[in-house]
């Protein structure tokens, strides 16, 4: 029996940019309830292909929807408002919501809902928080802005029971989300081509924990300050809550004596890379104590937890060079990502592509900063998403200012060749490359190890 998730008798839903990760998993989840989905987007992927397999018909182009079947359109974030589908939807007084809308209005019909936000780190502690519910039999559903290795971007749980969602800040659109559980992990510059400055940045996150038991890292000035009555807070050197103690990197990961409230609830050894997994373990931690989740499932799931696509993921070797990917693509990611590199003592390169021209160009000191390290860096072609082309945030000026600054070591690579030549040369001072950004650069590197596979 269909799920009424809409007011109305609406039954065909069409999703414009079906093949994001976010709106894909919304399309699962729709499928799932009973309605008749379908959609488009520019060009095909992974998670369009998976879409199809499940019977649900996907369409490349734009303006290739047939209103006149719709009973409602759902749009993500990075449509234009003058889009011609969207025009032509209005024009016929068709239902329309945007991705977040759609999200907030799912997640209204469960009994207890826990979202996760925060500039860096979302994906893996939602993850991290999804694992261990599931873990302790709590069957939750989850919509996850990546892929679990176990689910990829969506699970479906018990009807009505728990739901846990990735709650991003990108157009405000986390607003559109009422949590019973909220978490912040930090708080940074990023997405301020669509916030005024920090301040009202700052403004909504806090907005968005209004209403809710919210989890708060309290090493982060910003998130402490827009936390209230309500918080529990997390972290590592400020006073916290739930706090990390005793750390030690363990060859891998690292391992910590958890302490909550004071005392110590045991030791936790981690698999995944990174210091900054601390933090995400640790308000995995904190939501499931809230949820009542005994100290030894959580712990179980989260020395089980063994990352997510796309997060120093090892995808294999391409011409004998171990090759990495993460969806770094914010200078602090960045760093935090490398810095996880460094510790396993493996000598490596780079390839970053930059995501949006507006984001390099705001953060271009700290692009370079982040990218000026000992080891060989290539800069692919900027990544463009939403956005037109503007030269002050091209990957070609950030190379431009990798050199300048003195990195007598970068390359810019346009293309697919480029970058096959740039491994050829590196591979014998390396044994690793790692590839960073949240644009096309990961299926490109995988198309590279398939290639190379089949020769």
């Amino acid at each position: 029996m269909r799920k009424n998730i809409f007011n109305g008798e609406n039954n065909k839903i069409y999703l414009l940019g079906i093949g994001g990760i976010s709106m894909s998993g919304l399309a699962k989840h729709l499928s799932g309830c009973g309605y008749t989905v379908s959609g488009c987007d520019l060009v095909k992927n992974s998670l369009t292909d998976e879409l199809e397999r499940l019977g649900i018909n996907v369409n490349c182009g734009n303006n290739c929807c047939d209103l006149n079947c719709t009973d409602a359109l759902i749009y993500t974030s990075a449509i234009e408002h003058n889009n011609q589908v969207l025009k032509k939807a209005q024009k016929n007084k068709t239902p329309i919501y945007s991705r977040s809308q759609l999200l907030g209005k799912v997640l209204s019909g469960y009994k207890k809902t826990i979202a996760i936000s925060g500039s860096h780190g979302k994906t893996t502690a939602t993850a991290m928080i999804a694992d261990a519910v599931i873990l302790a039999g709590l069957d939750p559903t989850v919509f996850l802005g990546g892929e679990s290795v176990s689910y990829g971007n969506y699970r479906k749980g018990n009807e009505n029971n728990i739901a846990i969602a990735e709650a991003c800040e990108y157009k405000k659109s986390f607003l559109d989300i009422k949590p019973d559980i909220s978490v912040v992990l930090n708080i940074d510059n990023d997405h301020l081509d669509c916030y005024r400055d920090m301040d009202e940045l700052c403004s909504s996150f806090g907005k968005f924990i209004s209403g809710s038991i919210s989890v708060i890292n309290a090493d982060d000035v910003r998130a402490v300050n827009i936390s209230n009555m309500t918080s529990v807070t997390f972290g590592i050197n400020n006073l916290a809550v739930y706090a990390a103690q005793k750390i030690k990197f363990n060859g891998v990961g690292y391992s910590f004596t958890v302490h909550a409230f004071g005392l110590a609830k045991g030791r936790v050894n981690l698999k995944v890379m990174g210091k900054h997994n601390i933090y995400n373990a640790l308000a995995a931690i904190a939501v499931c104590d809230l949820l009542k989740i005994p100290f030894y499932i959580t712990k179980k799931a989260l020395e089980n937890f063994c990352g997510v696509k796309r997060r120093c993921e090892y995808i294999g070797d391409i011409d004998g060079v171990e090759c990495f990917c993460d969806y770094a693509h914010h200078p602090k990611e960045i760093l935090a990502t490398l810095n996880s590199f460094n510790e396993q003592g493996v000598p490596y390169a780079v390839v970053f592509q930059p995501h949006t021209y507006s984001r390099t160009k705001n953060l271009m000191q700290e692009f370079v900063s982040a990218l000026t390290r000992k080891q060989k860096v290539a800069v692919y072609k900027t990544y463009p998403a939403r956005e037109q082309f503007d030269i002050l945030g091209d990957g070609k000026t950030l190379y431009k200012n990798l050199t300048k600054s003195g990195k007598n070591t970068a390359f810019y690579i346009k293309n697919e060749q480029e970058l096959e030549d740039f491994i050829k040369k590196v591979k014998n001072e390396y044994n690793r490359i790692i590839f960073l950004g949240a644009g096309d650069i990961y299926d490109i590197a995988k198309s590279l190890r398939i290639k190379e596979k089949k020769v």
